[in-house]
């Protein structure tokens, strides 16, 4: 950000300058990630951000004009209705794509903050230069240490990881925090090999013979296993099933069995998890009624109370909702986030007291940019206080009353905090049953399309996609089970036995498809792991 903001400030663009750090968010996303996956990532990021930044241009040039003539204030509705589709898609599809922190929220941040840019009389088509300007700039240099090590970002996952397991591993009674960090980041290292390339379908991409030199693929993959069986071994919950307390602490829990010692599938593609996301009791659509629902709440609130920041109310709500949280933990993990807004709010109104400006403003822009890159992967809180207060700085607030603005995003803070918590404990609870319920279709049917295959594949090895499906599906469904648990722990009890019975069906399946490598499954071997289906979907109906 600094690089292209620091030159248009030289050539006396300082508002142009706030576009390009909008824009130069493409590189927290590409951050961590293999090169081979890293400059799609980016490049998909940046194009968002300037889009979302340009369309947001578009609204307020559209919605200050009319009341600079006299209209009603009520013309902001249209800002709250935009910020609030965005935050509908965005929530939607980092959801159903299983998205780690931030998803889409610098997208929702931007393209919001983005209305108030018409303001200043800029057009909306520059806007978007800018911010893309902004986004080439991180592209290339987010590509650039690819230069010094093409492979380096897989390695240093994996030395992170090992160094990780066998410091918790030596800790005689871990925290709960510290076996989700560990695990998360278990998850993490899994993910990179895979966008590596260096594994898939549950095995390295490289087989070596036993006398030959390990390949660095092997190498990885083998090292990474080994931590996750130590890491496995050193977990006093894996194998009692009562690891729920973890996946409370985070939005985005690990789909992860730790009981398996065994390199695991990878993710079905984008178009398989959108569309199986595309019914009404999918937790990515859950999410996104919540998410619209309180942000419209909020939104329309602020109009009404005679605020003019309607994406700061959309914005404030969608914090809270964005990963469909559970009841309680949703509620606590939501109240920590408004602390971090307000102590953001905070941040803010020091840095305009100290009058930053030209440089200094740059100076602060960079600041808030490079902790919220730090703490994104550490503590979401930490994330909303200097995002925050980077918010009002990119949204032009510093030329305002320090006041008004402080007093008017408090508030604002405060209406989105009852519109978003009500929504959440008054959704219907029947509805986390009814997902619960669908995923245990959905692992029933991942089983039969793996079994048809079997019977008719000429090799195990033929059934890679049925394979990761399945393993999906009952991830998500084991997920599913927990979450129950915490809303609706009365029908949780009476059908924990019928979770098990998928389970540990699905992963005989599966664990069956490795040991059989690449011959032929036998009719005898089919029947018998048709039987074990069999017996546990009649558990189920029981």
């Amino acid at each position: 950000m600094a690089i292209p903001a620091g030159i248009a400030l030289l050539l006396g663009y300082e508002q142009q300058m706030l576009l390009i750090t909008g824009g130069s968010f493409a590189v927290i996303y590409g951050e961590g990630h293999p090169f081979r996956s890293r400059l799609k990532i980016m490049v998909t990021a940046g194009l968002l951000l300037s889009l979302g930044q340009m369309a947001g241009a578009f609204v307020g040039s559209v919605v200050w004009p009319a009341i600079d003539a006299g209209g009603s204030d009520w013309w902001t509705l249209l800002i709250a209705l935009y910020a609030t589709a965005v935050s509908t898609v965005v929530v939607f599809m980092q959801n159903a794509l299983r998205l780690p922190p931030p998803g889409g929220f610098f997208i929702i941040m931007v393209s919001g903050g983005a209305t108030m840019v018409a303001k200043q009389g800029m057009n909306p088509v520059e806007v978007g230069g800018w911010a893309l300007l902004g986004a080439a700039t991180a592209t290339v240099i987010g590509m650039l240490p690819a230069l010094w090590g093409l492979h380096r970002p897989e390695i240093t996952a994996v030395e992170r990881l090992e160094k990780a397991v066998a410091s918790y591993a030596a800790d005689p009674a871990p925290t709960v925090a510290r076996t989700h960090q560990v695990e998360t980041l278990l998850v993490t290292t899994w993910y990179i090999l895979f966008d590596a390339g260096h594994a898939r379908g549950g095995e390295s991409t490289s087989r070596v013979v036993p006398s030959e030199s390990t390949t660095l693929s092997e190498e990885l993959v083998q090292r990474t296993l080994t931590a996750h069986v130590r890491l496995a071994r050193s977990n006093p919950s894996v194998g009692r099933r009562d690891d729920s307390a973890a996946e409370e602490l985070t939005d985005t829990p690990n789909y992860i069995d730790l009981s398996r010692h065994t390199v695991p599938l990878a993710r079905p593609s984008i178009r398989y998890r959108v569309y199986r996301s595309l019914h009404w009791y999918s937790q990515a659509t859950m999410a996104s009624i919540k998410v619209t629902v309180a942000c419209l709440g909020a939104g329309v609130l602020g109009i009404a109370c005679g605020f003019d920041r309607p994406d700061w109310a959309v914005l404030s709500a969608m914090l809270v909702l964005q990963w469909g949280p559970e009841r309680r933990s949703g509620t606590i993990r939501g109240l920590h986030r408004v602390i971090g807004s307000v102590v953001g709010v905070g941040i803010f109104a020091v840095l305009h007291l100290l009058g930053v400006h030209d440089w200094t403003l740059l100076l602060a822009l960079a600041a808030c940019q490079f902790f919220a890159e730090v703490f994104v992967v550490k503590n979401y809180a930490l994330t909303v206080m200097v995002s925050t207060s980077l918010a009002l700085l990119m949204g032009g607030a510093i030329h305002l009353p320090l006041g008004e603005v402080v007093s008017a995003r408090w508030a604002e803070i405060g209406l989105a905090t009852v519109c978003s918590l009500a929504v959440l404990w008054l959704y219907p609870r029947v509805a986390a049953v009814r997902h619960a319920q669908r995923l245990v279709n959905r692992s029933f049917e991942a089983m039969g399309a793996l079994l048809g295959e079997l019977m008719t594949a000429s090799s195990v090895q033929e059934d890679l996609s049925q394979r990761r499906d399945l393993q999906y599906e009952l991830l998500s469904e084991r997920r599913a089970a927990q979450s129950v648990a915490l809303d609706a722990a009365g029908f949780a009890g009476l059908h924990w036995p019928r979770h098990l019975a998928i389970q540990r069906a699905g992963y005989r399946l599966l664990d069956f498809c490795t040991d059989a490598g690449d011959r032929t499954a036998s009719p005898e071997e089919i029947t018998r792991l048709a039987a074990t289906v069999k017996d546990a979907r009649e558990t189920t109906a029981s």
